[in-house]
C-alpha cells in the first residue's frame, strides 16, 4: 500500500516538475528568470565546481522531489482519512446489522413469550370451576418452569378466609404428605415476607426459602432443587402461594425472563380469583367473616329451616365499646387491627355450624341455629352461654392493654321460639337484637341483655358466673 503511494507520488512529482520547468521557461521573457537562475548558479554552483547544465539538472531534480514529497503527504492524508471514513462506515454498518439482529431476536422472543402466555390462557380457561382451575394452575406452572428433561414439582397453598391461614390445596408431583406443614399463619415465614413484598422470591436451594419438605421426600425432587415462591395477588391481597421446585437453570434465567414470569403470575392470580370468587363475594375482606348481605340471606334460610323442624334460632348483635376512641386516638390502622382480633375471637367462640358476620362499622352479628332459651346443665339458657363466652373472651384479650385499647363488647340477644315466635322474620330478629344491644350499651357496657318471654329483662354483669356444657361447643383444640 505504502509502496504504491510512493511510486505514484514520484511519478506525479516528475510530471509536475517538468511542467513547472516548462512554465518557467515560457514565462522567462516576462520574468527575469534566467538572470535569477544565473545569479543562483554564481552563488552556489561555482563553489560546487558544477557546470551550468549540471546545476540546471540538480534544480529540476530538487523541484521534482519537492513536488513528489508534497503530493505523497497529501495522498497519505487522503489515504488515512479514507481509511477512517471506511472504518466508521463499517462500524455503522455493523451497528445497524447488530440492531436489526437484536430487533429480530426481540421480536422472536416476544412472539415466543406471547405464545407461552396464550398457551397458559388456554390451559387456565378450559374449565372455570374451582377444582379445575386449581389443577390447571398447577399444570400451567409446571409447563412454565420445567426443562426438557426435568419436570418441576409444584404445590399450591390457598388462603382460608375464615382462619386467615394458608392451607395446602393441591400439588403436582407432590401431595400434602410431602411437607412437614400443611398450613401457615400469614404472620410466619415464608408467608409474611410474601405478603409484605408482594413479589416472587427465588432461591438457588429450596432449603433456603421453604425448608418444609420432609427429609424422606426430598430425594423425590431429584435435580429440581431450586425454588421459586410466587404469591398470587388480587388487590394487594395474597390469595395463594405457589412453591415451585425447579432446576437451578430456571432460577438463573429468572431475571432475564422476569417480564414473562410476572405476566404469568398475574394470569394465575386471576385464575385463582375466579376459582374462589364465590368465597370472596360473601366475605368481609377486612375481618374475614361474612358480609351483611350474606348473613341476612342465611338468617332467612335458617328461620325457614327452624319453622320446618320446629327448633329455635338465636341471634347475637355485638358492638365494640368505645371503639371510636381507638380510631380517633391511635388511627384507623389500629382500629382495623382491633376489628380483626374481635372477629377472630367471635369465630373461636362459636360452633362450626354457627355463622359470624360483620353487620357494619364495629358491629358484628352471630347466627346460632338450634340455640334458644333452653336451660343448659349450668342452668343458663344456651344463647346466654354463648353471649357470655364472647364477652369474656374479648375482655380477657384486651384487658392487658391501656386505654383506649382496653376495649370490651356489649351483646344484644334475640331468640325466635317455635311456635310462639313463628311469625318473626329475619328483619324482626335483627331489630330485637339491636334493641337489646342498645340496652346493654346504655346500662353500663361490657354486658349482654336479653328480653325473656315473661318480659323480665335478663342482664348479666361481667362478674356473673356463667357456665357452658362441653357438648355445646367444639373442644378448644378443634376450634378455628
Amino acid at each position: 500500500m505504502w509502496l504504491i503511494v510512493v511510486v505514484v507520488s514520484l511519478a506525479i512529482g516528475a510530471v509536475l516538475g517538468v511542467a513547472l520547468l516548462g512554465v518557467s521557461l515560457l514565462l522567462s521573457p516576462q520574468v527575469p528568470f534566467a538572470q535569477w537562475l544565473s545569479s543562483l548558479f554564481v552563488n552556489f554552483g561555482v563553489s560546487l565546481n558544477l557546470s551550468y547544465e549540471q546545476f540546471l539538472v540538480m534544480a529540476i531534480g530538487a523541484c521534482v522531489l519537492l513536488a513528489a514529497l508534497v503530493i505523497a503527504v497529501c495522498l497519505l492524508a487522503i489515504s488515512v482519512m479514507s481509511s477512517a471514513v471506511g472504518m466508521a462506515r463499517m462500524k455503522e454498518i455493523a451497528h445497524r446489522t447488530a440492531m436489526e439482529r437484536a430487533g429480530r431476536d426481540q421480536k422472536i422472543e416476544a412472539q415466543r413469550e406471547h405464545e407461552r402466555l396464550v398457551g397458559l390462557s388456554g390451559i387456565l380457561t378450559q374449565r372455570l370451576d374451582k377444582s379445575s382451575l386449581i389443577q390447571n394452575i398447577l399444570h400451567a406452572t409446571q409447563q412454565l418452569t420445567s426443562l426438557a428433561r426435568i419436570d418441576s414439582t409444584v404445590a399450591l397453598w390457598v388462603l382460608d378466609f375464615e382462619t386467615e391461614r394458608m392451607r395446602f390445596a393441591r400439588g403436582s408431583r407432590c401431595d400434602e404428605s410431602f411437607f412437614t406443614k400443611s398450613d401457615f399463619a400469614m404472620a410466619e415465614a415464608p408467608m409474611a415476607k410474601l405478603a409484605s413484598g408482594l413479589k416472587a422470591m427465588v432461591f438457588p436451594k429450596w432449603q433456603d426459602g421453604f425448608p418444609f419438605v420432609k427429609p424422606d421426600k426430598a430425594s423425590l425432587l431429584g435435580d429440581a432443587n431450586a425454588l421459586i415462591l410466587a404469591p398470587l395477588i388480587i388487590e394487594r391481597t395474597v390469595l395463594g402461594c405457589l412453591a415451585v421446585f425447579c432446576h437451578p437453570e430456571v432460577v438463573k434465567g429468572y431475571n432475564a425472563e422476569q417480564t414473562l414470569y410476572n405476566a404469568a403470575w398475574g394470569q394465575l392470580s386471576l385464575a385463582l380469583g375466579i376459582g374462589i370468587q364465590e368465597e370472596l363475594a360473601i366475605l368481609d375482606r377486612l375481618t374475614g367473616v361474612v358480609n351483611h348481605a350474606y348473613f341476612v340471606k342465611r338468617l332467612a334460610q335458617e328461620i325457614d329451616r327452624s319453622t320446618r323442624y320446629q327448633v329455635p334460632v338465636g341471634v347475637l348483635m355485638t358492638d365494640i365499646d368505645n371503639f371510636k376512641a381507638v380510631n380517633d386516638t391511635l388511627g384507623h390502622p389500629q382500629g382495623d387491627a382491633v376489628l380483626k382480633i374481635v372477629a377472630r375471637l367471635l369465630k373461636r367462640s362459636v360452633r362450626a355450624i354457627d355463622l359470624v358476620g360483620r353487620y357494619g362499622g364495629e358491629e358484628f352479628i352471630v347466627l346460632l341455629p338450634e340455640t334458644g332459651l333452653t336451660q343448659q346443665a349450668s342452668g343458663v339458657p344456651g344463647v346466654v352461654v354463648v353471649a357470655e363466652r364472647i364477652r369474656a373472651a374479648v375482655e380477657e384479650e384486651f384487658c392487658r392493654f391501656q386505654k383506649p385499647l382496653s376495649v370490651t363488647v356489649s351483646v344484644g340477644i334475640a331468640v325466635r321460639r317455635f311456635p310462639e315466635d313463628r311469625h318473626m322474620d329475619a328483619r324482626e330478629m335483627i331489630r330485637v337484637a339491636d334493641e337489646q344491644l342498645y340496652k346493654a350499651k346504655t346500662s353500663g357496657k361490657n354486658k349482654y341483655c336479653l328480653a325473656l318471654p315473661e318480659g323480665q329483662p335478663a342482664a348479666a354483669e361481667p362478674s356473673a358466673p356463667v357456665g357452658e356444657p362441653p357438648s355445646r361447643h367444639r373442644p378448644p383444640d378443634a376450634r378455628v
